[in-house]
């Protein structure tokens, strides 16, 4: 007797009914633990007070947003697999980029302010709350923001001993390729008198299956026509994302220092590195 492979429709709706109830779970968790961190994060301000803002950003990032990054990425199902001695100390650290959660893995991974759009710094409310805890922001439209842009971001390198991260592609891009880099972040190198680290952040499996053009659009943010809070909720809704995280070989600043290398050659040796890995170690 053949048995039929058609599953009942009760079964179908109780699935439907446990994967609602997941997704407002995790929704529910990641909103508490969002405000949570920000609560802190005000309540530490207030504690540090007659401080200097450097030593609050500094105690604020190692404490709070390190810790909450994690516990964000944990409630949403992502999972970190580290290779090496992923230990990055006082640098520039320099990335693909693909979405908003590499920029979470980066800050979750190590003491680290992530240069960031704009548009972020404009979002009612939380733009201002990032403003107030250290968050560097860029016009990339407007070119003659940058060099005030990469001072702040020197001092916070020279007076917290945190690391800085941005991003060279200027955006995000699909998950599979590395976009050109733009070399004017570099800069950065000179003024702080920092190691440059490059860095990799890969999707492994996407509910434990390799990606594909059809399912990495659910976790890369390129070319997406619907909201930000829309893509969000289509994370949220996966049971669980893996990402691999690589330090590469540090461009030391004794090297750009001794050997004269221009902003554009720092440049393209970082994006050498990270495409050279990518290559070696495709995955989709």
């Amino acid at each position: 007797m053949i048995k039929s492979t058609v599953k009942p429709k009760w079964l179908k709706n109780t699935n439907k009914l446990i994967l609602i109830i997941s997704a407002s779970f995790k929704i529910m968790s990641l909103l508490i633990f969002f405000t949570l961190g920000i609560v802190l994060s005000l309540v530490l301000r207030l504690v540090l007070l007659f401080t200097s803002k450097w030593f609050y950003i500094k105690i604020n990032t190692k404490y709070i947003l390190r810790p909450l990054s994690r516990y964000l990425l944990f409630l949403a199902g992502v999972k970190i697999k580290k290779t090496g001695d992923v230990d990055i100390t006082n640098a520039i650290i320099v990335s693909n980029h693909w979405g908003y959660i590499d920029s979470l893995v980066l800050m979750a991974l190590s003491p680290c302010i992530v240069i960031s759009n704009v548009d972020v710094m404009q979002l009612p409310f939380i733009g201002k709350i990032m403003m107030l805890m250290g968050f560097v922001f860029v016009d990339r439209k407007n070119k003659r923001s940058i060099p005030i842009v990469l001072e702040r971001a020197a001092i916070i390198l020279n007076r917290t001993n945190l690391n800085i991260a941005f991003f060279p592609e200027g955006g995000t891009g699909d998950g599979y390729t590395l976009r050109k880099f733009k070399s004017s972040f570099f800069d950065l190198a000179f003024m702080a008198k920092k190691n440059i680290a490059p860095v990799v952040i890969q999707i492994e499996t996407i509910n434990n299956k390799t990606p594909t053009e059809d399912n990495i659009n659910r976790v890369v943010y390129h070319n997406y026509s619907g909201s930000l809070f829309h893509h969000i909720l289509n994370v949220i809704r996966l049971k669980s994302i893996e990402v691999s995280y690589h330090v590469l070989p540090q461009i030391s600043y004794y090297e750009v220092y001794s050997k004269y290398l221009s902003r554009k050659k720092i440049c393209k040796m970082a994006e050498e590195e990270i495409s050279d890995f990518l290559n070696k170690n495709e995955r989709y």
